[in-house]
Order: C-alpha cells, then structure tokens, then sequence
C-alpha cells in the first residue's frame, strides 16, 4: 500500500539524517581531542610495528560521545583484508568483567546471591574443603586453581553448558581456603557462569547474548569455533622468520565466562560508558563488583569482582581490566571521575608487550587534553645522560619536532644491553615540566623539568600505588644538554 510505502521512505530518511547529524556531532566534537588523537595514534602504530603486532582496533568515549574509534592493520595478513572498526577480536580475561556485568544483574534481580554456598546453584559440584561462594570465584579467592601444564593445549572439546567444562577442575584440591589468599583463577569463572545458568534459568548463552543486547553490544559474541561468527578476525601467535603465523585452532566453550568472547573497542567502551553512567546496573551493585577484595587477615588484594582496580597517574582512581594469550591482548580501561571509557584490542598477543600501564598511557593522552599545554617543549636536538636499567652510564640523543600539534620525534639511549634509537612522543607539558613517552617496545616515560634541563626515566607499572619493589624497573636520572 501507498501509506505503508510512505512510511518506510520516512523511516529511511529519518534514519539517514540520524546518522548524518551523528558523524556530523563526532566530527565536530573529535576536533576537541585532535592532539590526543594524534598522540595515541602514533604511540599504537609505532607499538604495532615495533613488536609486528598485525591489527588493532581503539575507541575511545567521553561524556558519553565517542571521540575516537579506528582500526589499524589486517584482520586477515595472507589475504590482506584490513581490520574495521566492527571487527570481532578476541578479548581473552576482560571476558570476566563483561561476565561480571550479567552477574551483577542478577544480583539486582534478586536471582543469586553473592554470599550463598555455590552448591546451593550448583548442587553437583563436589564439596571442597571450606564452603565456597560467588564472590570469593567473582574475586579470584575462592582457591580454585588456574590453568596449568596439566591442561590440554588447543584442545577441541566442545563444551555445551558450564558445568560440563568443570570437568578440567572439578575433582582437584583447593590450593588455598576461600577468603585466605588471592589466585586468578579464570576457571572460578567456569564454575560461577555454572551456578548464574542455574540462577537465570535458562543457558548461560541466552543470559549473556541478552545482556550485550541490552547494553546495545551488536558486535559481540561468544568465540564459536563449531559456528561461524560474522566480522571475525583470523588470530595470530608466533613469529615464523619474521613474519606472524596463524594461531592453532581451539575451542574456547572450556572457559568462555572467563576468556571466551568476541568483541569491538567500541562495544566495550560503550558498555563501560553505560555502568559508569549507572543506567544499567544500581549504583550499590556496581560499587559491589568494583569494590577490591580484602583478604581474611585484612590485606587488600586490588581485584573486585572481575574488575581490577588502581590509579592513575593523575591520583583519580581507574577501573580496569586486560586480556593477554598468544592469540590476543586486550585492555578496557574506565576513569570514572573523568568519564572517560576506552578500549584496545590486537589480534595478537605472543611477544607483545602491552601491559596496564601501557594502556592507561593512551586513556591519559584525552584527559591531559583538557589542560593547558606549553608550546614548542624541547623542539630541536640534545644530549642526553643517563643509567641504564643494568646501571650503566649511557649517553644519547633527543630529537624533537613539531607536525601539526604533535611533539614527537627519536630518542637514543642505553635501555638495557645496547644503545638504540625509539619513537617518542610529548604526551603532557606542563609549566615546569614535560612528559615523554618511548616506545622501547614497553613504554618508557621521560619526565624533564624544563629550566633544570633535569629528570628521571623509569618502566613505570606501578597501577596500584603500593611502590615498585625491584630496583631493576625503578627511575633512573637523566640529564639533557642542548647540542
């Protein structure tokens, strides 16, 4: 009919104005973040070369607007499909937080309760020493061990329902009594999905895909290796004469709650951006899965209920998790006192050094945006004096230059063993000082004080703040004088 043809040509063009009006918004309000943007972006491609990492995904959201989102590299080397920004990687641990999400619904529907014995969900799960519950599995306490050489390596097992792939576990010795001690364990995860089947009633795929649609995630999903997934990047391991290989086929349903899902930057961002907002979850339940564990004998143990937690450099806290096996490496990183959510996933993870810190750097990038920055710090050419890592005195060099707003430039110097030349980057001036980053392949940070020409550089992953106790990874003096 002639109405309902009408309709549709409405419904259209309403669509496409929506969409036109929010590339519009997102270019105008990137135009904010240009400099971050640019900071990032030469960081992660400098990183992905150096370490041959093949594609990348980034997104980043402020104030609930997306101001960045890119893809970088191949999805698929041998076939040179390049990445795009709905392409599904593997997001390896940062699976228990988006786990953690559907737990705490639950948790808001009265369906489960954190504190109840677990084998009051799952009463064929043989019993343990000491009783054990969903908060000590969701906070990585409750003394179920790990993966370990006893494990199958790419096994091909298919897995239908959780419970089944508590087999791997099910009949082991705790390795500590629940409360007592902290031990990731991604397999507390298997056995918790368990007893959420149960809580939900009804397949722990149904209460996950349900949540992502909830939290609008359209490009996320389970890592089916018995289906085919839409937008799936190949993955890669090794290093074959220089050159990425293919990771070896497995199927992921033995630990999926823990470390078996697909996804975007993008979709994480938004979920992160959406709990931050509390539109999802209640704020008590939210401050309950964000809340870290305290130990029996009263230590803290910086992990809460599948989320980590630390602070910033800037001394605002950060909600956090990363993902890291041979096939992927993956970091979501949430600064709610900034409101600031962003995400970056690679569809490799073997020989990548890419740890929190080095993530948090990229999220700080749009935070510092919004401070006043010194023109021009350290344009030119300078000699540098330093120690290295094995405290050996070293002399470099420190060549900077100014493209379009980005400081960036090479920085020669005695890491470790032999004298190399790095990509580096002012990330942050100040009055007084200046912040450079180098991509060694571990982000190293330089801090020089502009009319001293003095500073210190160090590998700082001190996320936590409880102080870096090897004297191996602390700062080390510099001195720069002008060539």
């Amino acid at each position: 009919p002639l109405s309902l043809l009408i309709q549709r040509v409405i419904i259209k063009m309403k669509l496409f104005y929506a969409l036109l009006f929010n590339f519009i918004f997102l270019s105008a309000y990137s135009q904010q973040y240009e400099t971050a943007i640019a900071k990032a972006r030469f960081l992660v491609k400098n990183h992905m070369e150096m370490t041959q990492v093949p594609g990348a995904q980034v997104a980043v959201m402020v104030d609930g607007k997306l101001v960045w989102s890119e893809a970088f590299g191949w999805c698929a080397i041998d076939d040179s499909v390049a990445t795009e920004i709905n392409t599904r990687f593997r997001v390896a641990s940062v699976s228990k937080s988006m786990t953690s999400v559907a737990l705490g619904k639950l948790v808001d529907e009265g369906a489960i309760d954190l504190d109840d014995n677990i084998l009051q969900y799952v009463p064929e799960f043989p019993s343990k020493e000491a009783v054990i519950t969903s908060r000590h599995l969701a906070a990585s306490v409750s003394g179920i061990r790990h993966y370990n050489s006893s494990d199958p390596e790419n096994s091909m097992v298919q897995y239908d329902h959780p419970f089944e792939a508590t087999e791997r576990f099910r009949d082991d010795p705790l390795e500590f009594l629940p409360g007592t001690a902290y031990g990731y364990s991604s397999y507390g995860w298997v056995l918790l999905s368990a007893a959420m089947e149960s809580a939900a009633g009804q397949s722990f795929d149904e209460l996950m895909n349900t949540t992502w649609e909830d939290l609008g995630m359209q490009h996320t999903s389970f890592d089916y290796s018995d289906q085919e997934v839409p937008n799936k990047s190949r993955f890669y391991s090794g290093l074959n004469d220089g050159k990425r290989v293919l990771a070896p086929a497995e199927n992921r349903s033995f630990m999926f709650a823990g470390g078996g899902y697909l996804s975007t930057a993008e979709d994480l961002t938004r979920m992160g951006t959406t709990l931050m907002e509390g539109s999802y979850l209640t704020r008590q339940t939210w401050q309950e899965l964000t809340t870290p564990y305290i130990l029996s004998d009263g230590e803290p143990t910086y992990y809460a209920l599948g989320w980590e937690t630390g602070t910033s450099r800037l001394g605002t806290p950060i909600i956090y998790h990363g993902g890291s096996m041979p096939s992927a490496r993956s970091h979501l990183m949430l600064y709610p006192e900034h409101h600031l959510a962003m995400a970056i996933l690679y569809n490799t993870g073997q020989s990548v050094f890419f740890n929190e810190r080095e993530a948090h750097v990229l999220a700080e990038c749009f935070i510092d945006s919004t401070r006043e920055e010194q023109s021009n710090p350290f344009i030119g050419q300078w000699n540098i004096e330093t120690t290295s890592l094995r405290n050996r005195r070293s002399k470099g060099q420190l060549q900077l230059t100014n493209e379009n707003g980005l400081i960036s430039g090479k920085i020669t110097f005695r890491r470790s063993r032999k004298k190399k030349t790095f990509p580096v980057c002012v990330v942050e001036a100040s009055a007084d000082s200046v912040h450079l980053v180098a991509v060694t392949p571990m982000f190293a940070d330089f801090y020089i004080h502009r009319k001293e020409l003095k500073g210190r550089w160090l590998h700082d992953m001190d996320v936590k703040r409880i102080g870096e106790v090897d004297d191996y990874w602390g700062e080390r003096a510099l001195q720069l004088t002008e060539q």
